[in-house]
Formats: C-alpha cells, structure tokens, sequence
C-alpha cells in the first residue's frame, strides 16, 4: 500500500512541477516575444503589448523548436499620421529567428474619432466632419460658392494601393443633390470647386513598417477604418523585419 501512495505522491509533485515549470516558461517567452515585437517593429520603449501563447503547454511545443499559435494586442499605435490598436496573429513561430514565421497577420484599427489626422488626406478643402458610415468614410464641408455658402458631403472607400492607403471617391452631395465626378467637374458654377474638392492624397504606410509587413486590406468596419498586413513567410531576425518599407 505505502508504495503505492509513494509513486501516487511523486506522480503529482512532478505534474505540479511541470506546470509550474510550464508557467514560469509561458511568462517568459510572452516577455521575449513582446520585446521582440517592440524592437522589429520600432515602436517606442514602453508600448503597452500583451502576447498569449496558445497551442497547450509551452514547454512541450519548445521541444518541437516552435510556438504554435502567437496573438498579440497592442492598445495604442501610432503609424506616423495614423493612431489605433493592433491586434497580431502568428502561426509556426520558430525559436530560432533565423527560420520564418508561418502565418503573420495584423489587424489595424482606427477609430472615428482617430481620423481626424488624416484631414488633410481626404479633400483639397478644409472639412467641416469627418464620420464613418455606410462602409464609408463621410467628410462634409462647406465651400463658397458665388457669395453662398454651400454644404458638401463626400463619401470615400479607403483601399490598400502598393503599400499606400487610398481614398476614392464614390458618392458626391452638393446641396442635397448627387453627382458624378465628371458630372460636378463639367458643371458651370459647381466646376471650380470641384478640383480641390476631389484632391485626395494617400498615404504610404509602407514607410512605417517592416519590409515583411504588407498593406493588404483597408475597410470601413462599423465605426472603425481597419487595415489588414501580412508577412508570413519572413524571419524575425532578418533584414526584412529590420528595414522599413517604401512606396513605389
């Protein structure tokens, strides 16, 4: 009998063991990992990052060389101009950095009251509003117009162009009444407001970002302007996380 309660009390002081080993392992591969992140992705020292590692016990997918699935939330972001969070999801994440990732893939999210810094962006006019609606971004202004003041609303489809964002323009209110691109710039009176108007610019994200991180998506989702990056395939220890992008 006694053996038997012996073999049953060291069976689980090692299971307690390993779990606590696997605790003490788990926090401190989510530390590296965040450290890590800062560091590839040049963000200030201090950025608030939270990783959890899933795939089961860290310990067991340590001898295997690689963490199964990474996510990452990071609550405050700045890409140049852009202000938002970011949450992460890695697959096949290698011990080694100098083997690559499997999947990599990065979800922005800016928030309504975030767009304001990309105003200037959006029209060749000053704005009077800026919402998102409708899968939209919504700018309204109010432009002279033959000594009268006349209110413009503009709606906008953000999209990733070559590791820029962009801004198209796909519907046009003046004074409650819609018009075409073409239609407004032939317009007699409505004409010369239209240029400016429609003087959209966009913005090279590339420039703020590793080379292994590509603008793949941009989309107006609920009350938020999402952008979507990929990079699997690239290691984390390579010139393609340590140099930043550009845009042709």
């Amino acid at each position: 009998m006694w053996p038997l309660v012996t073999i049953a009390v060291v069976v689980i002081v090692l299971i307690a063991g390993f779990f606590v080993a696997d605790a003490a392992a788990r926090s401190y591969a989510q530390n590296r990992i965040a450290t890590q992140l800062v560091s590839s992705l040049g963000l200030p020292t201090g950025t608030e990052v939270h990783v959890a590692i899933g795939g089961g016990p860290v310990l067991l997918q340590a001898v295997n060389g690689e963490l199964t699935d990474v996510d990452v939330a990071i609550p405050r972001l700045a890409f140049g101009e852009l202000r938002g969070s970011a949450v992460l999801h890695a697959t096949q994440v290698p011990l080694d950095q100098g083997r690559p990732l499997g999947e990599f893939a990065v979800s922005y999210a800016v928030s309504e009251k975030d767009l304001a810094a990309l105003a200037s962006r959006l029209s060749g006019v000053e704005l009077d509003s800026i919402s998102l609606e409708h899968q939209q971004i919504m700018a309204t202004a109010t432009v002279p117009v033959l000594f009268l003041a006349v209110p413009i609303s503009l709606g906008l489809s953000p999209s990733a162009q070559n590791g820029r964002l962009a801004f198209t323009p796909t519907s046009i209110t003046v004074s409650g009444k819609a018009f075409t691109q073409s239609q407004l710039l032939a317009d007699p009176v409505l004409g010369s407001i239209a240029r400016p108007l429609l003087k959209q610019q966009s913005l090279c994200v590339a420039q703020y970002l590793p080379e292994a991180l590509r603008l793949s998506s941009a989309k107006v989702v609920g009350a938020e302007l999402v952008l979507g990056f990929s990079g699997g395939g690239a290691a984390l220890g390579s010139s393609a996380f340590s140099t930043m992008g550009s845009c042709p």
